[in-house]
């Protein structure tokens, strides 16, 4: 059945002629380049990593049309669920093939693997670094997350979180004294650095961490935001609600012991009454079309919205610091998650991708029944989601 559904999207996506969202962009470039024109546009804001590859496996086959560039996606997109699968088999098999159910299905994901976007290649990249992370296949795991540079530069913040994965059962063992093991840490941790290191030198000779300097003024370097963050508690809140039960009596226990767990929402509280804005302009662009901006504009209007919002996002916040990992240092997602999120000023449901596939791939399963009623839900939700996209009712 789930084959089934897949499929179906996959065959309304191949036939709809036109150019849906940031297409309009992606399909652009990965034309120019299969022709030999090897100009960026400049309203692409990544490094053409995608596009390149994109346009030499339609070139070796043959092809250029919009249907083969989404169904080259796609491919990208099985690539994807299947790395998935090995990571979560390699951390916890019992329930592997659902947990990898619920991620090829989740609805935020699920609807990009038919459209020409980065998103799945990224998330694919990601997944993969952390693969071989796990692995200690450190050098490997850092060649990965350079592609996945080349495909979304700001996935070199999981540089650090794929190095502290690493290093923490070192840290433990030499009793946090890290300077018993230094030359053990530092061959562990230089292929994330030099990652990073690379970053830099790019991000120095092009001037701006987004590759086409105009489109700076939407996505500056080095500027923080708290939307990102609450916009993926508010999501988890929202598609996450059974799962979050149990964090919830985590919390709840935690909180009658100790006074220091109250703290979390106060200042989950203060931040977003101090420092949550809507204040992009393209998050108040056409919310008639686009979900997440709909969602953003309502959010920035009648001050229930506004406080009903917050309070979904904190009760998530809550419940998530409850999240029980199948790895004791799988918590360090969170930090890093918080980082990757808020350095993006422009609020958008595809950022919150990479952090949320982390979380499923590293989280312990609940019961039967929550599990099986969550899929079930995604399955309904990602494929309305996924048609409607493609039908170009909305976007998310």
């Amino acid at each position: 059945m789930l084959a089934l559904a897949w499929a179906l999207a996959a065959l309304r996506a191949i036939r709809e002629p036109m150019l849906i969202g940031d297409e309009l962009v992606h399909a652009a470039q990965i034309h120019d380049f299969l022709h030999g024109h090897f100009r960026v546009l400049p309203t692409l804001t990544n490094i053409p990593g995608y596009h390149l590859l994109v346009a030499g496996l339609l070139a070796l086959a043959g092809h250029d049309t919009l249907a083969a560039m989404r169904v080259v996606n796609m491919g990208f997109d099985l690539a994807c669920i299947g790395m998935f699968y090995l990571l979560r088999r390699g951390v916890d098999r019992r329930h592997a093939a659902r947990a990898t159910a619920q991620f090829a299905f989740f609805p935020l994901l699920y609807p990009y693997g038919f459209l020409v976007y980065t998103d799945i290649l990224s998330v694919a990249l990601v997944l993969a670094a952390l693969w071989a992370t796990r692995g200690g296949r450190h050098v490997l795991s850092g060649g990965i997350l350079l592609l996945a540079l080349l495909v979304r530069q700001n996935d070199v913040v999981w540089a650090g979180f794929l190095a502290s994965f690493a290093l923490w059962p070192l840290l433990q063992e030499t009793d946090w004294r890290p300077w018993r093991a230094g030359y053990r840490m530092l061959a562990i941790a230089w292929p994330y650095l030099a990652v990073v290191v690379l970053l830099v030198v790019y991000w120095a000779w092009n001037g701006t961490i987004v590759f086409s300097k105009p489109e700076a003024l939407i996505h500056p370097d080095m500027s923080f935001h708290w939307g990102n963050p609450f916009f993926l508690l508010f999501v988890a809140g929202v598609l996450m609600p059974l799962q979050l039960i149990g964090g919830l009596r985590w919390f709840g226990r935690e909180a009658c012991r100790r006074y220091w767990p109250w703290l979390l929402p106060v200042i989950v509280l203060l931040v977003y009454v101090t420092g949550f804005k809507v204040d992009n302009f393209f998050n108040h662009v056409s919310p008639d079309y686009f979900i997440h901006n709909a969602v953003l504009v309502a959010v920035d209007g009648p001050r229930w919205a506004w406080l009903g919002f917050g309070l979904v996002a904190t009760v998530a916040a809550c419940a998530l610091a409850g999240t029980r990992f199948v790895l004791p240092q799988a918590w360090v997602l969170f930090p890093f998650a918080a980082f990757y999120l808020s350095a993006s000023w422009l609020i958008d449901g595809r950022y919150t991708l990479i952090p949320l596939a982390l979380w499923l791939a590293l989280r312990r399963q609940d019961g039967n029944v929550v599990e099986r009623t969550t899929l079930a839900g995604w399955i309904v939700l990602a494929q309305y989601l996924a048609l409607g996209m493609s039908a170009r009712h909305f976007m998310l």
